[in-house]
């Protein structure tokens, strides 16, 4: 009897490779441990199934793209699996409709109540990963990959402290990342390994306790907009190029950096307000 982990760990290497290989391997292993899915025979899943399992992934915090993302990986298992006459159908796969960018980074004042909240809330550290996502604009993988050998991305500390080499990213590309004084503090507080404390189901029921705190039905109160919130600071507080700042975030296309830099209003006052000297002259 096929399940969903025993067809996978057997045909997997025929669908991906490397990195994305370990990314759908992780995706799969998570809707077979959701629920009683880890002995459902792989021909029993139903469109009820994914849905659920997708309802639940939007709740924890994951935004469209990357639920989108889980659904486009278990089609294609189960289109192979319809291949070798595993099973006869696959569960229907109902895609989220997205936009192009995420509209949304914090504010000063959300990142000091959300510091403020983990802080005493029963995973104090997770208030180092917000200083760490909003001063470095790492995602949370490349957090967690600091230091830590057995992670898809692996990153190390140069031994002045003053930047992460990241060795495996989101692109494929080696990637320097720049460390200021307050994420140099919060890596310290972490023992320079943050995913020693972490777990998933800590980190993300932490993390929707927080949202449901501060800023309730916000669905795109996520950790990934402390990547857009650092890209947005960088651009429109100090002046920061796209050229620049896309070498920061990572990214091979301006176009993809400039989805992740967002107006402030108080910096196009401040713009605005320069006309009023050119008129007063």
């Amino acid at each position: 009897m096929e399940t969903l982990t025993t067809f996978m760990d057997a045909n997997a290497h025929r669908l991906w490779h490397d990195k994305h290989l370990r990314d759908c391997q992780f995706m799969i292993q998570r809707l077979a441990n959701f629920q009683d899915n880890q002995d459902k025979p792989l021909g029993e899943f139903t469109v009820k199934d994914i849905l659920v399992f997708t309802d639940h992934l939007a709740l924890v915090g994951l935004c469209d793209n990357t639920v989108n993302r889980y659904l486009a990986c278990f089609s294609c298992l189960f289109n192979l699996a319809v291949e070798h006459e595993i099973i006869e159908r696959k569960p229907r796969m109902k895609f989220h409709k997205v936009k192009s960018s995420r509209p949304r980074f914090f504010s000063d004042k959300e990142i000091i109540d959300l510091v403020n909240y983990l802080d005493h809330s029963n995973q104090p550290w997770m208030s180092h990963f917000v200083t760490l996502g909003v001063n470095t604009g790492m995602r949370l993988g490349e957090i967690l990959g600091i230091n830590n050998a057995t992670s898809k991305t692996q990153g190390y500390v140069s031994d002045c402290g003053t930047y992460i080499t990241l060795m495996d990213t989101k692109n494929g590309d080696q990637r320097l990342v720049p460390l200021n004084r307050e994420a140099r503090s919060a890596l310290a507080s972490l023992d320079m390994r943050p995913a020693g404390p972490y777990t998933h189901r800590k980190f993300y029921d932490t993390w929707a306790e927080a949202r449901d705190a501060l800023a309730r039905n916000d669905k795109h109160f996520v950790f990934h907009v402390l990547r857009h919130t650092c890209a947005t600071r960088l651009a429109m507080e100090h002046n920061v190029d796209s050229i620049t700042l896309g070498k920061i975030l990572g990214h091979r296309s301006i176009a993809t950096t400039q989805k992740y830099v967002h107006t402030k209003p108080d910096a196009l006052s401040a713009i605005m307000r320069k006309l009023e000297t050119r008129g007063a002259a």
